[in-house]
């Protein structure tokens, strides 16, 4: 039987890790789960609070100072045993059967990949929420069938540990470490898409926290687009020059996947557009001062 190692990397999570936590001990085939591992970085003294009264079964690995995701979940790798590694974030929640369609997944020959992100019900509603879905999350909705990809959200993510080991873990980068480790993965093994394997992003719920948001992703598309390539229109100032033709680009993929996904995802799409192109333009400001970004800052 397949061992499984579920890694949570958590930083001020208190207000969402506890949904995180109930659902994956609320997984069907939960029998495969050798253990669910938190390393947290907490400094909000209530985060800690709520994990010391959290499940037995439940691994903490405190840590004394802020960390980035990517390191969290290095860190926890080091201390699992499963044979198959599933990252999740600590403001996410799992549908009862993803673990069973990882697990069949699996089965099939799927070695690394990950699934959905939808709305959680409670934010259904939420303009706002759509806005960061649709911008953050357009790749990654529940349509279609099981199918190869690039790249994968590490918030809803697995991989063979083996695989992993191989490919070095997550690169030490504030954002955008998915994209890099799945480029690595990829000349390994496929990446799949399991669109069944749904996950509940829980969005932020205020403007100043979705723009800054914004800005810091924009900012690091740029550092790992030029950790990755040699490319002229990403050296020296070329990328600001070009950023009008980069969104041109982005709003037209991003508006033909959730067309793809269908009517009703693009009609909350057009309701929540002011709210989209609104974070699309913090995004931009990040993508501007990513380009006097040195990679490792």
């Amino acid at each position: 039987m397949i061992n499984v190692s579920f890694i949570i990397p958590s930083y001020n999570s208190h207000q969402t890790i506890y949904r995180t936590l109930d659902s994956i001990f609320g997984l069907k085939s939960f029998d495969h789960v050798k253990e669910v591992i938190v390393v947290d970085s907490s400094n909000d003294g209530k985060t800690r609070e709520l994990l010391k009264g959290a499940d037995s079964r439940l691994k903490i690995i405190l840590l004394e100072k802020k960390t980035s995701p990517a390191i969290g979940r290095n860190i926890g790798v080091k201390h699992a045993q499963g044979d198959l590694l599933c990252f999740i974030d600590s403001d996410v929640y799992l549908d009862e059967n993803w673990l069973i369609n990882i697990l069949q997944a699996y089965d099939s020959g799927c070695r690394a990949g990950g699934g959905s992100v939808s709305v959680p019900d409670f934010q259904k509603k939420s303009n706002l929420a759509l806005a960061q879905l649709y911008l953050q999350f357009n790749e990654f909705l529940e349509v279609g069938e099981k199918r190869t990809i690039s790249i994968v959200p590490a918030c809803n993510m697995f991989v063979e540990r083996s695989i992993f080991d191989k490919a070095g873990g997550f690169p030490d980068i504030r954002a955008s470490e998915d994209v890099l480790l799945c480029l690595k993965l990829g000349a390994l093994s496929q990446v799949w898409f399991v669109p069944q394997a749904r996950c509940f992003h829980i969005f932020r719920e205020s403007y100043e926290s979705y723009f800054n948001n914004q800005k810091v992703l924009g900012k690091y598309i740029i550092v790992y687009r030029r950790m990755t390539s040699n490319k002229w229109f990403y050296k020296n100032l070329w990328p600001l020059l070009l950023l009008p033709a980069f969104l041109l680009v982005k709003i037209t993929r991003i508006k033909w996947r959730i067309y793809k996904a269908g009517w009703a995802n693009y009609k909350k799409f057009i309701i929540s557009s002011p709210l989209f192109l609104a974070g699309l333009w913090y995004w931009a400001i990040g993508f501007g001062q990513g380009c006097f970004l040195k990679e490792n800052q």
